[in-house]
């Protein structure tokens, strides 16, 4: 059996001969091939020396856990035999991609020491009629002969979608074919079928009747914990710096990352760190005056001792590295670079050993290039606003905190006392208070993923689209949580139902869709829904209950300190000459901060039609573009 000597352990029909005769044996599969069928991957796991091999998957121990227990019983006869039970048929996987569906099926088939058939949903997919079905058929004849087995096919929803949309001929074929084979599995024919998918409202409901598709495991987005377990697994395959505390804080800020997400974020930071090599080679490479070495101003005599001092981590920190110039200054270099870049002296040379390591500082400029897959979907907005930066309303301020902060920061004080956070902030006031402003800043403070929607972007002239969209929008924050869903003018989505006199109208659907969000049979676990709007008096009663919006926060015009924190803030970037910010204060009575705003920029502009060669707002400027400002607000 020279072409596959791994698989005679596995082959039933092999028989013994002499050592001179030559046999092949060839599969069901590899005779459809031949004959230009499509290709299917018949795969033979090896069950020896299969110990340990679940610390290759991380982040899944509960999971794996159901799936081998469910993959023993199944297809180990006598296990359920014995109580008078009948065994699992199939089994269908589903969650988020990238969150180790196919990995985990692939384990645990090669842990419970079954062979393994993989069928890819949409390479079975043939133009010519009939050869869908005959290649279905076979993966299931060859498993049946290789029993105990196990059929997995993934993207299920590829190859027998819901019948009842319509689909093409072709598919209400797949689907025919593969109830038939899901019904013709006979409880001791030790064959087992496990389907994945990310889609499981789009596949054909008669598959999941018991009896078919009888168990379904769920494989949603990881925890901090399982994030940090499978950080750990990635980074043991690469050289890195990392403390146990970095990792462990990295997988703290990674909200709505998967498996997939956190493998393409420790390969942009090993990434990182190679640019950074090849800057620091470069450099290198500019000033060499013989082979591989760097050649330092100044003279050293002999040889140079290594030693861990401050000056030379300073020289070789990383950013110093990527802004090399052609030239060093003459300093004593340690041999180990605590960024992982090893170096040692002798004479004036300094050779660069050939040993790199992936820093903590690699990992967090990786962080700002890779997004959650799930949110790529989703207008998402990374605001870089601090409390800082927002004037005054101290009291709002400390209410958005105990709102957003405070679940993620002490969770385990929740737990003591045995209470849940608010998960529900209505912002309401006159416009200009800073409403939006105040929500960018907590979710920026935060560090959670922020998914900002305006009330009418979300209606749609389709039926049934209006009420999807809000089903979505808080579907990808459960699956990207913690997370803040922000509303702006609510009042434009969240209307009085009743009001019109004929039906039901887009609005009463959409309405409902939000209440049962809100506070409906899917439970909001780390998501936090902000709402701002200027007329609380046109929002549905409903939605201003307890365990909706929790908290109802007045956001005012500014009083006077608060007016001088936002002139503040407003006029530090800007060269002021004889200003007087108290003064300026009093006179602003009843602006609110977006009037202060536009009196500082309509003076910046006052002050450049003055002069343009040298641009210092002054008292008069200021004056003058108050003054007319206070028109606006007083007598519009």
């Amino acid at each position: 059996f020279p072409q596959a000597p791994d698989l005679v352990d596995h082959v039933n029909d092999a028989f013994f001969v002499d050592s001179e005769t030559k046999v092949y044996l060839y599969s069901p599969l590899e005779t459809l091939q031949k004959r230009g069928l499509p290709c299917l991957e018949l795969e033979y796991e090896d069950t020896k020396g299969n110990a340990g091999n679940f610390s290759k998957l991380g982040g899944l121990s509960k999971e794996y856990a159901v799936l081998k227990d469910i993959i023993i019983s199944s297809l180990v006869k006598g296990t359920l035999s014995s109580l008078g039970l009948l065994p699992t048929k199939g089994v269908l996987l589903h969650g988020p991609p990238g969150t180790g569906k196919t990995s985990l099926a692939r384990l645990c088939a090669h842990d419970a020491g079954v062979n393994f058939f993989s069928v890819n949903g949409p390479e079975i997919v043939s133009q010519y009629s009939g050869e869908s079905e005959q290649a279905l058929n076979a993966v299931f004849d060859s498993a049946s002969r290789a029993a105990p087995a196990m059929v997995f096919i993934d993207e299920l929803d590829a190859i027998a979608p819901a019948r009842k949309d319509g689909g093409e001929e072709l598919s209400q074929r797949m689907v025919a074919t593969l109830l038939n084979l899901m019904d013709g599995i006979s409880r001791t024919d030790g064959l087992l079928v496990i389907a994945a998918t990310n889609r499981p409202d789009s596949i054909e409901p008669a598959l999941r009747r018991p009896g078919r598709l009888d168990r379904e495991i769920e494989i949603g987005v990881p925890s901090p914990k399982q994030r940090y377990d499978i950080l750990l697994v990635l980074l043991r395959e690469m050289e890195h710096s990392l403390s146990d505390m970095q990792v462990q804080h990295l997988a703290m800020g990674a909200h709505g990352f998967v498996g997939a997400d956190l493998a393409a974020l420790c390969n942009e930071a090993a990434l990182v760190c190679l640019r950074c090599y090849v800057n620091f080679k470069k450099s290198c490479d500019d000033s060499h005056t013989n082979g591989s070495s760097v050649v330092y101003e100044g003279c050293c005599t002999g040889t140079v001792e290594t030693s861990d001092s401050e000056d030379t981590r300073d020289l070789f920190s990383r950013d110093n590295l990527e802004s090399t110039s052609s030239s060093f200054s003459a300093l004593p270099v340690s041999s180990e670079i605590q960024n992982g870049f090893n170096v040692r002296v002798n004479g004036t040379c300094v050779v660069e050993e050939k040993i790199l390591k992936v820093a903590f500082e690699d990992f967090e400029r990786a962080r700002m290039k890779v997004r959650p897959s799930a949110m790529r979907e989703v207008i998402l907005e990374v605001p870089k606003v601090k409390w800082e930066d927002v004037g005054g309303q101290k009291e709002v301020k400390s209410q958005l905190m105990e709102a957003v902060e405070w679940p993620q920061k002490h969770q385990d004080a929740f737990k003591r006392i045995g209470t849940r956070p608010p998960t529900g902030v209505l912002m309401f006031g006159p416009p200009g208070c800073s409403k939006t402003l105040l929500a960018r800043a907590v979710a920026s403070e935060a560090g959670l993923n922020f998914l900002a929607v305006k009330g009418p972007e979300l209606f749609s002239k389709w039926v049934g689209e209006s009420e999807k969209a809000v089903r979505s929008l808080f579907a990808k924050a459960r699956a990207n949580a913690p997370s803040v869903i922000f509303f702006d003018e609510i009042d434009g989505l969240a209307v009085i139902r009743g009001k019109e006199s004929d039906g039901v109208s887009v609005a009463d659907r959409v309405m409902s869709q939000l209440l049962v969000e809100l506070d409906g049979l899917h439970q909001r676990v780390n998501v936090t829904v902000i709402a701002a709007t200027n007329r609380p008096d046109k929002i549905d009663p409903a939605l201003l209950r307890p365990g909706r919006f929790d908290r109802l926060l007045y956001v005012g015009p500014p009083n006077e300190k608060d007016r001088r924190d936002i002139f503040s803030i407003h006029l530090r970037k800007i060269p002021c000459a004889d200003v007087c910010i108290k003064e300026l204060a009093l006179l602003t009575e009843g602006c609110t901060g977006a009037d202060i705003s536009l009196i500082c920029r309509e003076a910046a502009l006052a002050a450049i039609e003055v002069c343009w060669l040298l641009i210092v707002i002054t008292w008069i400027s200021l004056f003058e573009n108050l003054f007319l400002v206070t028109i606006h607000v007083f007598f519009f």
